[in-house]
């Protein structure tokens, strides 16, 4: 998710990561070991409810208004992610969006 984040950011890629388990402490350890260049969130098992995520991880797939496309239950390869991920990243933005 890392690399893909790199790589297709300019296309309007963004990755978040939400973590439900690991305080701000775990989170910042996990950063200095895999120099994430993406944004993590803390959540709580409230996250999880609200999402009814089953399983971890689990990846949530949003287009560019916010959207929930796909919804990815496991570990998966880049190419999975990006077969999920690329035909949204082709669709036009909308005009609110463009605006911004």
């Amino acid at each position: 998710l890392n690399t893909m984040h790199r790589d297709l950011e300019s296309r309007g890629l963004s990755v978040v990561g939400v973590s439900t388990y690991d305080g701000a402490d775990g989170v910042r350890d996990f950063w200095k070991d895999i120099k994430q260049d993406y944004t993590v969130l803390l959540g709580d098992r409230g996250v999880e409810s609200s999402f009814a995520v089953a399983g971890l991880p689990t990846t949530f797939i949003l287009d560019r208004e916010g959207r929930i496309r796909a919804r990815i239950v496991g570990e998966r390869n880049r190419g999975a992610f990006e077969a999920a991920v690329k035909p949204l990243l082709d669709e036009p933005a909308t005009a609110k969006l463009a605006d911004k």
